[in-house]
């Protein structure tokens, strides 16, 4: 039954009209075409992890380099993840809800919110650190996790068992948690530090600063505690605040340049990964393998259409 089957299909495209049989065609030509093109760019993307050394940040060339660190977050507001409220330096998040398609018969999920985060963070290593700016960056992080539920926005965590939740909305997370080892690829530039000294500007902006606090003032500079500050009081604070200000500006001058790591600017390869370069090469190169036994899959179905078409 199964042969009869069989014969029917070969005969079926053999008789086929000319459009449809060109149509056949022009698929399997597109397949491997696409299916080469992956090919070179993910050997290409093989060899450039191989072949690009890891730098020290602190001895980084600028320009195109690659660096190893663990991932940081920079002072200011903690960069929280919008699904699971995980503490991470970046994050991905798509929720999809299951509906209907257009022809009724088949159930599909339709994307209803996404958002990837944008913040700056470091990478470090043992001799300094470096400011990486995500944008445009091809990033393959440590945690990627589905999850599904009953509402709009996850009310729970996700679960350890996440093929036994069920629910009408899909959640897609994906981050680099704090710490996270990364390899990265980018382009790297140190931006020197710049502080324009005027003395006698910063003092009279730190005492002014000072007399809003009149209380503090007071405290520290009323020795004889008269409730006011006299013209020996006043010459006192002026010389704390002219230390104070010296002060910062010291500090200020031996502040490390910033080093930051971005897309570069010449469409070379920008990429974040929470795998080691060796694992990332072998991966780059298996899935090169993969799409060439798919190239070759494709030009065997076009040959045999071919054929096929030719042998009557």
């Amino acid at each position: 039954m199964r042969c009869s089957s069989n014969a029917t299909e070969v005969l079926l495209l053999h008789d086929a009209p000319p459009g449809v049989f060109h149509a056949l065609i022009a698929v399997a030509a597109t397949g491997v075409l696409a299916a080469l093109g992956a090919t070179f760019v993910l050997l290409r993307r093989a060899r450039h992890v191989e072949d690009l050394p890891v730098s020290r940040i602190r001895s980084a060339a600028q320009g195109y380099v690659a660096l190893e660190g663990h991932a940081r977050m920079m002072p200011g507001p903690e960069i929280i993840s919008p699904l699971s409220r995980s503490r991470c330096v970046w994050w991905h998040y798509a929720i999809h809800e299951r509906g209907t398609s257009a022809s009724g018969r088949t159930t599909e999920w339709i994307e209803i919110e996404s958002g990837t985060s944008d913040d700056l963070f470091f990478i470090v290593d043992t001799t300094g650190n470096c400011i990486v700016d995500p944008e445009h960056a091809d990033i393959k992080p440590g945690i990627a996790r589905r999850w599904r539920g009953d509402f709009p926005r996850p009310q729970r965590i996700p679960p350890r068992t996440p093929w036994l939740n069920f629910g009408r909305y899909h959640y897609h997370e994906r981050l680099v948690p704090v710490g996270e080892y990364l390899y990265a690829s980018g382009w790297f530039r140190t931006l020197a530090a710049q502080y324009e000294f005027d003395e006698a500007r910063d003092l009279t902006e730190l005492l002014t600063e000072w007399k809003r606090d009149r209380r503090e003032l007071l405290r520290r500079f009323d020795s004889n505690h008269d409730g006011t500050i006299d013209s020996g009081e006043w010459e006192q604070a002026r010389r704390a605040a002219l230390e104070e200000v010296r002060r910062q500006q010291l500090d200020h001058a031996v502040d490390p340049d910033l080093s930051v790591l971005s897309a570069p600017p010449d469409g070379r390869p920008y990429l974040l990964s929470a795998a080691a370069r060796e694992y990332l090469a072998s991966r780059y190169t298996l899935l090169a393998i993969g799409c060439l036994v798919l190239c070759a899959a494709a030009i065997a179905l076009m040959a045999w259409l071919l054929r096929l078409r030719g042998s009557f």
